[in-house]
C-alpha cells in the first residue's frame, strides 16, 4: 500500500512541475534583449537609409556592376546581378572603406528553391591608391535579410578578385572569371567597374 501511495505522490509532484513549467514557458520570451528571433525577418529597406551611403565624405565613387552565377555539377544554375558602391578618398595610400552590394532584380535559378536569397551584402573594401591607380579587394561583413543565403556565388567569387582601375574620372575596368566551386561545379563572375568624381 505504501508503495502505491509513493507512486501516486510522485506522479502528482511531476504533473504539478510540468504544469508550472508550461505556464512559465508560455509567458516567457525565449529571446532576451539583444538576441534576434530567427523567425523574424527585418524590413530589407530598413538598412538602406541615406546615412549608409558609402560615398559620404569620399572624393571618388567606384561603382561595380556584377553578374555572378553558380553552375552545379548535377546541372542547373543560379544567377544574380549586383551593384556595389565604394567611396574612396582622393589621396594616395592605403584604403579601408565600407561598401555595400545591392541585389538588382531577382535571383534566377533553373530549379525552384525554398531558401531565402540575400538582398544586400555589406562589404569591407581594402586596397591602395598609388601612382594614379586604384587596387582594391572586397570581403563580406554581413548580409540581410537575417538568416538569408547567397545562392549565385557572389560570396565565393567577389573575395577572390582584385579590381584594378585608373584613378581618373570615367575610367572603367572589366573582369570575367570562372572558378571551381570545390564540388565539381563552377562559379562565374562578370565585373564592370567605373570610377567617377563624387557629385558628377
Amino acid at each position: 500500500m505504501r508503495r502505491i501511495l509513493k507512486v501516486l505522490v510522485w506522479t502528482a509532484v511531476f504533473a504539478a512541475c510540468a504544469a508550472v513549467g508550461a505556464v512559465v514557458a508560455a509567458n516567457t520570451n525565449p529571446f532576451p534583449p539583444g538576441v534576434d528571433d530567427p523567425g523574424v525577418r527585418p524590413d530589407p529597406d530598413a538598412s538602406l537609409s541615406p546615412t549608409d551611403d558609402p560615398a559620404t565624405g569620399a572624393a571618388w565613387l567606384v561603382r561595380i556592376d556584377t553578374r555572378t552565377y553558380h553552375d552545379l555539377l548535377v546541372g542547373g544554375r543560379c544567377a544574380a546581378n549586383w551593384r556595389i558602391d565604394i567611396g574612396v578618398p582622393d589621396e594616395e595610400g592605403p584604403i579601408d572603406s565600407g561598401a555595400s552590394a545591392t541585389l538588382k532584380g531577382d535571383l534566377r535559378c533553373d530549379e525552384p528553391t525554398a531558401q531565402v536569397q540575400a538582398e544586400r551584402i555589406d562589404l569591407r573594401a581594402v586596397g591602395v591608391l598609388r601612382g594614379g591607380e586604384l587596387r582594391i579587394g572586397l570581403e563580406a561583413t554581413s548580409r540581410s535579410p537575417a538568416g538569408s543565403q547567397e545562392l549565385s556565388g557572389f560570396l565565393e567569387t567577389i573575395p577572390r578578385l582584385r579590381i584594378v582601375i585608373p584613378a581618373s574620372d570615367g575610367s572603367t575596368s572589366y573582369l570575367d572569371r570562372v572558378l571551381p566551386d570545390g564540388g565539381g561545379g563552377t562559379f562565374g563572375v562578370v565585373v564592370s567597374a567605373t570610377i567617377s568624381s563624387v557629385g558628377t
